[in-house]
């Protein structure tokens, strides 16, 4: 009987070990190889559909579309780089709202943007453009003389 229960004893811490080591290695996290995202630099998009553009041909339309597209990602450039200014009015009657209004400003200099990608997909034409701050015609070096006065971003989509 001292046999059987030594071996019943062994194969319990047995299966004990090899469940832990099941368990065990179901958390090991397998992590793919992340890119490395440049604190520096801002990315965004911008949309125009072309048959709401004016134009006697489709390709003026095309052409405009572009151009709309380019002009609204430099705007979402601006917005993230600047910020955005809102101004908001309501308008409350007995307690209860009767108007709203939302007004949205973005002003600033957008300088060294380079276009990443352009491309139409249906009506819609897009285009992408990237800043790095690092590189802009004004920054004498690729390092900040002082790290708190850079704007850091984190890597981001906007649509």
């Amino acid at each position: 009987m001292l046999k059987s229960n030594q071996y019943g004893h062994r194969a319990f811490t047995l299966s004990i070990l090899s469940g832990l080591l099941l368990i065990l290695s179901g958390c090991v996290v397998h992590k793919e190889p992340v890119k490395d995202i440049d604190e520096y630099e801002f990315v965004s998009v911008g949309y125009a559909t072309m048959s709401a553009q004016m134009g006697a041909t489709d390709d003026i339309k095309m052409l405009n579309a572009i151009k709309a597209s380019k002009l609204e990602a430099y705007k979402e450039l601006a917005e993230q780089v600047y910020g955005v200014m809102l101004s908001s009015e309501n308008s409350v009657q007995d307690y209860q709202l009767q108007s709203g209004r939302l007004k949205t400003k973005v002003k600033g200099l957008v300088r060294g943007a380079k276009v990443i990608r352009t491309y139409h997909e249906s009506d819609l034409y897009i285009t992408e453009l990237g800043l790095n701050m690092t590189i802009l015609p004004f920054v004498k070096k690729a390092e900040f003389a002082n790290p708190d006065d850079v704007i850091k971003v984190q890597s981001q989509v906007y649509y």
